[in-house]
């Protein structure tokens, strides 16, 4: 009897560590904004208020060996239309997608934290008011980012947390006083000429949720 028992440990013993492993996979959504660089701003609250751009969006990673994990997502976000009085008054909407790889650190039992560098493409539709018509171009435009987040458990497999990513992205440098009419018989401005993209930092911050699958 007592060999039998024996037997029937080992034979589950590895079925109930690998039960308490924690799986590869993780799903999660997510919700955020970001803003770019304003060259010349004296007021801290303004440094990254440049075209602000908010939205959420779904994500999964996978663990790889030891401290690693790459991530796959796709996010959407729309610009706020505010900002300063000559600010370009861009209407733009943009989906990212994104993948990264990344290294894990468990701080505590419940606490861990992440780096993370990754890039993808900005797919997005942008237009700007020109008197009573709208100028509008789609662009798809690389992206890149370096970000900083913290996981905190709050049940068995399931995390809240927060990331901080500075992004390197297109942006668009136009006058907004050429967009003003004050002559009728100026010809608009070519999308091409409103929307010459240049690459420009980003700061933006995100609260998530994700799930052990």
């Amino acid at each position: 009897m007592r060999n039998s028992l024996l037997a029937l440990a080992v034979l589950i013993a590895p079925s109930l560590a690998a039960a308490d492993d924690p799986s590869p996979f993780e799903i999660g959504a997510r919700v955020g904004g970001y803003g770019f660089h304003r060259e010349g701003a004296t007021d801290p609250t303004q440094t990254w208020s440049e075209c602000r751009m908010n939205g959420l969006g779904v994500f999964g990673t996978r663990a790889l060996a030891g401290p690693l994990f790459v991530e796959a997502g796709l996010d959407l976000y729309a610009s706020t239309n505010g900002g300063e009085p000559g600010d370009l008054p861009i209407d733009r909407t943009s989906g990212l997608v994104s993948t990264a790889i990344g290294a894990r650190t468990q701080v505590t039992s419940w606490l861990r934290g992440y780096v993370q560098l990754g890039a993808g493409v900005e797919l997005a539709r942008m237009s700007v008011p020109y008197g009573d018509e709208r100028i509008r171009d789609s662009k798809a435009m690389p992206e890149g980012f370096f970000g900083l987040g913290v996981d905190l458990r709050i049940a068995r497999g399931t995390y809240v947390g927060s990331a901080f990513r500075t992004l390197v992205m297109g942006n668009f440098d136009y006058d907004p006083a050429r967009l003003d009419m004050s002559q009728g018989w100026v010809a608009a401005p070519s999308s091409g000429e409103v929307f010459d993209a240049s690459p420009d930092v980003a700061n933006q911050l995100q609260f998530y949720v994700r799930r052990e699958l």
